[in-house]
């Protein structure tokens, strides 16, 4: 995309609504479209996206950041009922001794953890995927899954947020049909039954709340706040240009900031060693992992890179390069060999 700061990448995503079950695809294809792209800064828009899959956007976070994605966490409201729906639904149970306890604690909510056990590890199974800067555009029509991707772009620091409103839609919760609130207390002597006519409807069963800087802070009625002198009002211009405007001033942003490169080649040439080759910029050291154990740490200069990696047996192993530019940790790239 033309700008008057020069040639930047554009990636606009209008909804998270992909289904669970093709999370992991929706995922893999983010992935794959952003690493064919110039790698000299990405602008994220999310304008008007309603939400949709709570993990497809947890989960996409893990590519535009060298960071370890930690999922924003879930709460239930202690009442009987969640209670009850807890006992009932085993994939609740890490919930339910939180809310059993609140009759003598009295907490108004539930502890927080995650939508699934396993989101921790699958927020974190790709790697960043996107090496260069990026910056966020969000506006007051973000909402639900597309509060909680701009909470998590936020607290895990991954670019600037650009908004077009003083924050999100504040949301971001987990919603349950009427009709499987009533399947999972089916059985019980819950009051829910049937709507008549087959109406249907859905409710805000689970808030969330922020992990990092900001760990504990509700997200709902709060929502995501762009940084304070990154508010953009829409223009004449954005109106009947396309968002000229608006993307000028996000191209502004990614212009300010330093462009970082980390392409790794391998060439396996003994059995017992595997010799890794990288290509580097604005990147002062490297840490080096095979399958999650340190193996070596460089200090490097822009450009090429050459070392090797004991393998202490055959088969497949993961290799994974973390690049620091003093104690910061700026990129970072996994290789399956």
């Amino acid at each position: 995309m033309s700008t008057p700061y020069g040639e930047y990448s554009y990636l606009r995503i209008r909804s998270f609504d992909v289904g669970v079950r093709d999370v992991e695809g929706f995922v893999a294809e983010v992935a794959r479209i952003v690493r064919l792209l110039p790698q000299n800064g990405l602008i994220v828009d999310v304008r008007g996206n309603p939400g949709g899959t709570i993990t497809a956007g947890e989960r996409l976070l893990q590519i535009f950041t060298p960071r370890k994605i930690e999922p924003e966490r879930l709460h239930f409201i202690n009442t009987l009922m969640t209670a009850e729906l807890s006992r009932c639904d085993q994939s609740l149970e890490v919930w339910r001794k939180s809310i059993t306890q609140a009759v003598e604690t009295g907490s108004a909510f539930s502890n927080g953890f995650p939508i699934f056990p396993e989101e921790p590890k699958k927020c974190n199974r790709l790697g960043q995927q996107y090496q260069g800067p990026v910056v966020l555009i969000i506006d007051g029509l973000c909402y639900s899954t597309t509060d909680i991707f701009a909470a998590g772009w936020q607290d895990h620091e991954i670019g600037p947020i650009l908004g077009t409103h003083g924050n999100t839609g504040a949301g971001g919760a987990n919603v349950w049909t009427h009709r499987l609130l009533g399947e999972v207390l089916a059985g019980t002597d819950s009051p829910i039954q049937p709507l008549p006519k087959g109406a249907s409807m859905r409710v805000a069963l689970r808030r969330t709340t922020r992990v990092g800087t900001r760990s504990g802070e509700p997200l709902e009625d709060l929502g995501v706040k762009p940084d304070p002198d990154k508010i953009h009002r829409m223009t004449r211009n954005d109106l009947l240009s396309d968002n000229e405007d608006l993307i000028a001033r996000a191209a502004s942003i990614l212009a300010s900031r330093p462009v970082r490169a980390l392409s790794v080649e391998l060439d396996q040439t003994t059995g017992s060693e595997v010799r890794v080759s990288t290509k580097t910029k604005n990147i002062s050291r490297l840490d080096a992992y095979v399958d999650g154990r340190p193996q070596r740490t460089l200090d490097i200069e822009d450009g090429m890179t050459t070392f090797g990696l004991p393998l202490d047996s055959p088969g497949p192993h993961t290799l994974e390069l973390h690049g620091f530019e003093g104690r910061e940790l700026v990129a970072a790239r996994r290789i399956d060999m």
